[in-house]
């Protein structure tokens, strides 16, 4: 599983992935699919290109999952611009709130890292925000992007960061490829530090979920339905605790099916005696 994306990046604008693409080394993926996608020479950076509004972000987010074949525990971030009242040009915010305008739906990011980098609420509309009516900040996809990245990986492993490119003071319209590429290039180095301090927290979900050694061979010799997939795991993690130096595998020939293969391990197991020494 060495291969498989442990960092997943989702951005709506071409000028916005540019900044990391070159930030990681990124190159095409060779996808012939509705969204680009590209990753690094290690294969454990991944990004695609979502295009504006939650229906876009929704979908990439999803695509780029697939095509990454990303790994339970991988880091998800979204990174892009977004307006705001106070006027805080080129500021970078770690979003912990989002509501959804047109739902009224409201997700709570929680990271698992303490930084002093400033925090903010986020409202995702529809339309380009041009009143700024509240102290928020304001984009167009990351109601749907955490709705689906937090389906995908551990909630607390989803990050959002947005860089103030619009304004009372700072028309929209007013934004050009140029201005966006140099908006992220300049908070480009404080995303990374973050994704970096991320990594523990990676690797402790990556403990977590981690399967037991034989798992994979078992489930490709034997057709396992969801709920014995659970057992076989259970079972194999008992295995190891008590046969540290037995291969499940060489115990399970001749079983027909999946089914045998639990009953012969549960078997095994149960008749097993723990030597708790003299007493």
């Amino acid at each position: 599983m060495n291969d498989r994306a442990t960092s997943c990046w989702v951005v709506a604008l071409k000028t916005e992935a540019a900044v990391i693409r070159e930030k990681y080394k990124m190159a095409s993926a060779g996808q012939a699919g509705p969204y680009p996608v590209f990753k690094d020479a290690t294969g454990r950076n991944w990004l695609t290109i979502s295009g504006i509004g939650r229906v876009h972000a929704a979908a990439a987010t999803t695509y780029l999952h697939q095509v990454s074949q990303a790994a339970p525990w991988a880091l998800w971030i979204n990174v892009g611009i977004a307006g705001n009242k106070r006027g805080d040009y080129g500021s970078l915010y770690l979003v912990d709130k989002i509501t959804e305008r047109s739902t009224g739906h409201v997700f709570y990011p929680r990271p698992m890292i303490l930084s002093a980098m400033g925090r903010s609420s986020l409202v995702t509309v529809d339309t380009p925000e041009v009143n700024y009516r509240s102290d928020d900040l304001f984009d167009m996809e990351g109601s749907a992007f955490f709705n689906i990245a937090c389906r995908l990986s551990c909630q607390e492993l989803v990050m959002l960061f947005k860089i103030v490119s619009d304004g009372p003071n700072f028309d929209i319209g007013d934004l050009t490829p140029e201005k966006i590429f140099n908006l992220v290039s300049s908070a480009i180095d404080d995303i990374s530090d973050m994704v970096v301090e991320m990594t523990p927290f990676k690797e402790k979900e990556r403990g977590r979920l981690a399967l037991p050694i034989g798992y994979d061979s078992i489930t490709e010799k034997w057709n396992f339905s969801q709920s014995r997939q659970h057992q076989l795991k259970h079972l194999l993690e008992r295995w190891h605790a008590f046969f540290p130096k037995e291969i499940p595998l060489s115990y399970l020939e001749g079983c027909p099916d999946a089914k045998a293969v639990i009953h012969n391990l549960t078997v095994k197991l149960d008749a097993h005696k723990i030597e708790w020494g003299e007493s």
